[in-house]
């Protein structure tokens, strides 16, 4: 009798354990379709099937649900021993908060500017923030404005174009224009814009650093090759570390005192709260030290 109980105790127990395993391990799939699932994880046909739209249409649908149950499973099986081997959980803890603050502060701020911040930047604001920062707005490359020709090389009346390009009047520009409908390869008008010289240059058979040094010398340009004839008049060159022309800053300009706005705008707002919560006395001081370096400075603040 004795025998029969000690075992009948551990199997009785062990029925139970069983029973009340299978009962913990039920999951309600909430009729969605379950694909493959490792404890409570489960992977469901609905949710491949949204990802595999997104994907592209190319892809055989058979290997993209193969190739994502196997990285889904690794990646459960990888965050399951993360957490086995993670021994600090509330260090954990300690950096999601602090990402879950960052993050509602930074959307509520985008949507508080969004709501309450109306900022209208005029050109003469602008023009006065970059004659006074000038030296911020540095060239990364060499500049130009004028006019660049290709030509065949058997081009007519080359004579009469060479002096339409050097003079650049008013009636010159109209001949370059009727010229070139029937005559060039290219013609490219920008006395008015800024193009970058690379850009120029290798529409040519020249090098940046050949192409800067002719025009150092000589406002026009002539180069030919075997089939074609370029020809360059430059108005204006503008070198590399030279101040930006107002009109090419004028966006990065527009971008730092947006932002300079935005940041005042959320300055004065913590500000406003601060000084609401401190005349209400809701902020609570527990030492005087505390109280009196806070009070000293609300009132340094306020003269």
């Amino acid at each position: 009798m004795k025998i029969a109980k000690i075992y009948t105790l551990p199997l009785l127990l062990l029925v139970a354990l069983v029973a009340l395993a299978s009962c913990e391990g039920e999951i309600d799939h909430r009729g969605r379709t379950p694909l493959v699932g490792i404890g409570k994880d489960v992977l469901y046909k609905e949710d491949v099937a949204a990802l595999y739209v997104t994907a592209l249409p190319t892809i055989d649908s058979t290997a993209f649900v193969r190739d994502y149950m196997r990285r889904w499973l690794e990646d459960v099986l990888f965050f399951r021993m993360a957490q086995r081997n993670v021994p600090s959980a509330g260090e954990v803890e300690r950096l999601v908060e602090n990402y879950r603050r960052a993050l509602l502060l930074n959307i509520y701020q985008e949507r508080l500017i969004e709501q309450q911040l109306r900022p209208t930047l005029t050109q003469a604001e602008i023009d006065t923030f970059y004659y006074n920062n000038s030296e911020l707005f540095k060239l990364e490359e060499p500049l130009v404005q004028g006019v660049f020709l290709k030509l065949p090389i058997a081009a007519p009346r080359i004579a009469a174009v060479r002096k339409w390009l050097t003079k650049l009047t008013p009636e010159d520009i109209e001949n370059l224009e009727k010229y070139s409908i029937t005559n060039a390869v290219t013609y490219d008008y920008f006395v008015d814009s800024w193009h970058s010289l690379p850009s120029i240059a290798a529409k040519m058979p020249l090098t940046v650093e050949a192409l800067e040094k002719s025009i150092e010398k000589r406002e026009f340009v002539e180069v030919a090759d075997s089939a074609h004839r370029y020809m360059l008049s430059v108005v204006t060159m503008l070198k590399k570390g030279e101040n930006k022309p107002v009109e090419l800053a004028s966006d990065e300009i527009h971008s730092l005192l947006l932002n300079s706005m935005k940041a005042d705008f959320v300055k004065q707002v913590k500000r406003d709260l601060y000084d609401k919560a401190f005349d209400d006395g809701k902020i609570i001081f527990y030492d005087t030290e505390s109280s009196a370096m806070l009070t000293n400075a609300e009132q340094i603040d306020n003269k």
